[in-house]
């Protein structure tokens, strides 16, 4: 009973080992969207800059 148990629970662990990153990575590459749908983000310089930037 002993060893079955010990076979066993080596199966499950390299059978969760294999599909669990899978998943993951699966579902990473799955949800991103393209990036034409993303909006376009524009990026400012911050408040606080310096005198020479303020005059332009």
């Amino acid at each position: 009973m002993k060893r079955a148990h010990r076979t066993a629970h080596a199966r499950i662990w390299m059978v969760l080992g294999l599909l669990l990153p899978l998943t993951f990575l699966a579902i990473l590459a799955l949800r991103q969207t393209p990036p034409v749908d993303r909006p376009a983000v524009l990026i400012e310089a911050p408040a606080g800059g310096t005198p020479a930037e303020a005059t332009q």
